[in-house]
């Protein structure tokens, strides 16, 4: 009996690993196994040959050994994010109604703080042994965060210069109490600008060089699908954990908040210390080695200019059309999650009521998540790359639409409060879904187009596309938000002019695509050096 059950263990072991390997191949080796060159054909759509067990070259059990882990610490550090981004939400939108301190918080702190941040990592990097510095790295932010909530939160009546913006409202410019407003909370403002380097530092940097080192490409195609996973169900146990935790406040000022605060922020120093363990265990298996001392100058190839990456993306169509949707992915989800965020915070005035709407979203957001990694293959496979690609900016035209109307109606003399209940609405499904369907339709999409260009030309246009158009689709929304509230004063009166925005560069990324499509389409028609058309099945030796 004992060995039916092992075997049953084993299998069951094996399956899950299968799944996530399977999941993994949205690129050449399932194009290898479809027998063809290209995903943009949609004439014959055969079935692509199941995987079995022996698809798994890694052993199962060493699969397991590494997965669970990193699973661990991926999944602790989502958790955490998701508490630090309600925290840091909440304090801002409701606590002081700041709406209009996000633009001038993200480019006049934010943004100082971070590049401080990361001379602080070089430094740790440079002076520490590779295996501390994910401690070292993590360990000032934790500190911060415990500061905060026992000294900074309860004192910050007498810490913040109270009355600082009513005093400078006759003389300062409407367009410029957003900044007077960062000074005026200054804790709070610090607080929001260290919670978001969470993301970046712990999770984009520390975990996945972490991940990168520990697994090999051939065992990364098992895991990773699988730890993303991981993450989506902590947005989905965080987010019913914080409407627990908050489920006792019963009302009152601020300062009623602060048992709920030093809860949450005691639970993200739990989630860490799991997280430091599960990281101990990885450096007691010794599967991270040392690298070995460098013999002689290292000779690293020059980094090209700005300019040089703007030739790029001038002549190269596909390269250039790549980063419109990445411009157009990140900016219109800043301008309308800056719009959304701010007519929440007027439904939802006090942090708890607020959190709760953030945490049903983060919930939403895993459940969907992962659904849409079981099935976002099949939209590849069954409709083509061209309706996956479409999927995204069409979803979030006619949801991010429907919030920006319902908003500029609620503004009108026909407002009320069921007006600004469905706009939320509307902005809660459209942040639903533009989350969820990143990691899911829009990066693969992106990430296959990459697939069949040269190689010099991939690693030139991937670079330019990174530089130029991540730069710009995070840094350009705040910009043009905080140009319009100097401008025009108040969100409310600049909320046309965003929504026109939101509009104009959700159809330049429609263009984009459809641009994009058609010189694929070009190309496949396009004879290739062996004098066959490139859709021309390819020949996979046995």
């Amino acid at each position: 009996m004992d060995k039916d059950n092992g075997q049953i263990e084993k299998s069951v072991a094996e399956l899950t690993l299968l799944l996530g390997s399977s999941w993994a191949k949205t690129d050449s080796h399932f194009l290898e196994k479809r027998r063809r060159k290209r995903w943009w054909k949609r004439g014959v759509n055969h079935k692509v040959p199941l995987d079995t067990i022996s698809d798994l070259n890694p052993q199962p059990v060493a699969l397991w050994m590494k997965l669970l882990p990193l699973g661990i610490i991926f999944f602790c550090a989502s958790f955490n994010l998701t508490i630090l981004q309600n925290l840091k939400d909440s304090l801002i939108y409701t606590a002081v109604g700041g709406q209009e301190m996000i633009p001038f918080l993200g480019t006049w702190l934010a943004l100082p703080i971070t590049v401080s941040y990361f001379f602080l990592y070089n430094q740790i990097t440079e002076r520490l042994p590779s295996k501390y510095t994910f401690y070292a790295a993590v360990t000032p932010l934790l500190a911060f965060f415990t500061f905060f909530a026992v000294v900074l939160f309860p004192a910050h009546m007498w810490l913040h210069p109270q009355g600082l913006s009513a005093n400078l409202s006759g003389t300062v410019p409407v367009g410029l109490m957003g900044l007077v407003r960062v000074v005026e909370n200054w804790t709070f403002s610090l607080f929001f600008c260290v919670a978001e380097l969470w993301g970046t530092v712990v999770i984009s940097i520390g975990f996945w060089t972490l991940a990168n080192e520990v697994c090999s490409v051939e065992e990364a195609k098992s895991v990773y699908p699988l730890l993303g996973i991981s993450a989506n169900f902590a947005l989905i146990v965080a987010g019913n954990y914080i409407k627990w935790i908050n489920g006792a406040y019963k009302g009152g000022n601020l300062l009623a908040f602060h048992p709920f605060m030093l809860k949450l922020v005691g639970s993200v120093l739990v989630g860490s210390i799991v997280m430091m363990l599960a990281k101990s265990f990885i450096d007691r298996a010794g599967w991270v080695k040392e690298g070995d001392a460098p013999k002689g100058p290292k000779q690293s190839k020059p980094k090209k200019s700005f300019r040089e990456q703007l030739d790029v993306l001038r002549q190269t169509p596909r390269i250039r059309n790549l980063t419109v949707l990445v411009i157009g992915y990140g900016v219109s989800h800043r301008l309308f999650e800056f719009a959304w965020k701010g007519q929440l915070s007027l439904l939802h005035t006090n942090p708890v009521a607020y959190q709760a709407v953030l945490s049903n979203v983060s919930i939403a957001i895993g459940s969907l998540s992962i659904l849409l990694m079981l099935t976002g293959r099949v939209v590849f496979q069954r409709l083509g790359w061209g309706c996956a690609a479409m999927a995204t900016p069409l979803l979030v035209l006619l949801m991010g639409g429907t919030f920006f109307v319902l908003s500029l109606l609620g503004m009108g003399p026909h407002a009320s409060t069921a007006l600004a209940t469905a706009a939320v609405f509307a902005g809660a499904v459209t942040q639903v879904f533009i989350r969820s369907s990143k990691y899911s339709l829009f990066d693969p999409a992106k990430e296959m187009v990459y697939i069949e260009m040269p190689k010099e030309q991939k690693v030139k246009g991937k670079a330019a596309v990174d530089m130029v158009g991540s730069q710009i689709g995070k840094s350009g929304a705040l910009w043009v938000t905080q140009g319009l509230i100097f401008g025009l004063g108040t969100v409310t009166r600049a909320l046309p002019f965003i929504s026109v925005m939101f509009f104009s560069i959700i159809f330049c990324w429609l263009r984009a695509v459809v641009d994009l499509r058609k010189v694929i389409n070009e190309d496949k028609q396009a004879p290739s050096e062996t004098g066959l058309p490139n859709d021309a099945p390819a020949i996979i030796a046995s």
